[in-house]
Parts: structure tokens; sequence; C-alpha cells
């Protein structure tokens, strides 16, 4: 009865285990797989750059200089970058 039990124990796992071999074939011959299960991001990264910091755009701090939207981690990079523009 012990054996049994083992034995339909290591089936199930090695049917476990082909699936997920299956699975990472399939991704990596380009098939759809995992990528199907996998989440989008809601919002764009945008990078500060003052600091380099990737920041969320939704909530980045934002500025318009010469028809361009600059995006920043926090208001202190913000004030850099128009101290730095200003000065020049």
């Amino acid at each position: 009865m012990i054996r049994l039990i083992l034995l339909l124990i290591l089936v199930l796992l090695v049917l476990w285990a082909a699936k997920g071999l299956i699975n990472d074939l399939k991704v990596l011959f380009g098939r759809k797989g995992r990528e199907e299960r996998v989440t989008p991001l809601s919002d764009e990264l945008v990078k500060d750059p003052v600091c380099g910091v990737y920041c969320a755009k939704r909530s980045s701090y934002k500025l318009k200089y010469n028809n361009k939207v600059y995006h920043f981690c926090s208001p202190q990079c913000r004030e850099k970058f128009l101290k730095e523009v200003g000065s020049s």
C-alpha cells in the first residue's frame, strides 16, 4: 500500500516537472507560455535627468521647458535642474 502511494506521488511529481519543462520550452522557442500570465505595468517609467533614477510617469514631478516635458523623482531634482539650466 505504501509503495502504491509513493509511486503515485512520484508520478505526480514527474508530470508536474514535465509540464513546467514544456512551458519553458514554449517560451524559449517563441510560443505563448508564461508571458501570457505576466501582468503588464500600468504606468510607464521615466528617467530623472538629474540623478538618473527611474520613476513612474504618473507620480513624477513634471516641468515643461523649451516645449519638452521633463520628469523628476523629487522636487529637489526639479529645483537642481532649474538651477543648472538657469545658470547656462
